[in-house]
């Protein structure tokens, strides 16, 4: 059988986590192919030694080329969506320097989450892990200047790198394989060979309005201690996220959601690439749809993420105690105060 090597390149957002803990977990069986993650499978370490780690670079794509001459695999995957911030012609320079033997047959996946949905889950992750504290408003600014939600310019320059061989799906799931980008992901890389994936799946769903105002606060309380995005916040808002996330609260479970007057400037600014994603890469309608119903969800007025108008003074007095006296270990090696973190 024929090698092939997968690039999984995100974006962010899109069920990446759900695919990689699958893949890292073997939570798949695949009889009659034999699928490889090729190791160090900390894959992000090679987009990241083409943006801020260059001098890191020979080394780690020489180990993952190491382990992909390896024989006794017929489908390997390559997966992180810190792909989406590398420049694509650089990853094909990567690729084609220390995996020669697949530079012309590389294929690559990614999956595309509509605008609105992308945006509102970003925000709340970043306020999670430390990446933002201010206000939606500020974040949809930060994102217009960088650029991130101008998906077809991106994706041409992808497609300039790789071809037809660049394989995009919306990350929309009335058009995933099953409702899942897992069984949709495996279906890519295997085509007609059978498949199963076990029933449990890591999720990073975003959390409600009040315990996003209640990470902010302490995300802002740490930064003001530690320095703007210290190591150590990204896995103290992953860890009690995720705790957040598995307590029901009895309050209030709003979600977040856009206000008029900013889903009227997304509509403005983002039509026009939803409709070159719906003409270029999904062949009928799909993102611009998705657009347009995000109106149905919008709320009159921008939503309060004062920490003070979901909880009362005693909770937040216990809250920023319990802050500051995690602040004493936070400065530790940010390593070891992750790893103290998780289960």
């Amino acid at each position: 059988m024929t090698q092939q090597l997968y690039l999984h390149i995100g974006d962010c957002k899109t069920g990446s986590t759900a695919i990689q803990s699958m893949l890292m977990g073997n939570g798949y069986d695949t009889p009659g192919t034999r699928l490889l993650l090729p190791k160090p499978i900390q894959h992000g370490r090679l987009a990241r030694s083409l943006t801020t780690h260059k001098h890191l670079k020979d080394k780690r794509w020489c180990a993952i080329a190491k382990n992909l001459a390896n024989p006794d695999w017929d489908v390997a995957v390559i997966s992180t969506e810190l792909f989406e911030f590398s420049a694509p012609e650089r990853v094909a320079a990567a690729i084609k320097q220390h995996i020669p033997d697949h530079a012309e047959t590389v294929q690559v996946i990614a999956y595309i989450r509509p605008h609105v949905g992308r945006f509102l889950s970003q925000f709340s992750e970043n306020l999670k892990n430390g990446h933002a504290t201010g206000d939606m408003q500020d974040f949809a600014a930060r994102m217009d200047r960088l650029g991130r939600l101008d998906y077809a310019p991106r994706l041409k320059r992808w497609h300039d790198a790789f071809g037809d061989r660049l394989n995009v799906r919306p990350f929309v799931r009335d058009r995933l394989l099953n409702g899942d980008v897992r069984h949709d992901f495996m279906a890519r890389i295997l085509g007609d060979r059978p498949f199963e994936i076990g029933d449990d799946s890591v999720t990073n769903a975003s959390l409600c309005l009040s315990d996003l105002a209640l990470m902010r606060m302490l995300q802002r309380r740490f930064a003001a201690e530690l320095g703007a995005e210290h190591p150590s916040c990204i896995p103290f808002g992953k860890q009690f996220g995720r705790l957040l996330l598995a307590a029901p609260s009895p309050r209030s479970t709003e979600k977040l959601r856009l206000s008029q007057t900013l889903y009227d400037w997304f509509a403005a600014r983002y039509s026009d690439d939803a409709r070159q994603m719906d003409e270029i890469w999904f062949q009928g309608p799909c993102f611009a749809p998705a657009l347009e119903d995000a109106a149905n969800d919008t709320v009159a007025t921008a939503q309060d993420l004062n920490v003070e108008t979901h909880f009362d003074a005693e909770t937040l007095r216990v809250m920023t105690c319990w802050a500051d006296l995690l602040l004493r270990q936070m400065d530790d090696d940010p390593a070891m105060f992750g790893k103290r973190l998780r289960p």
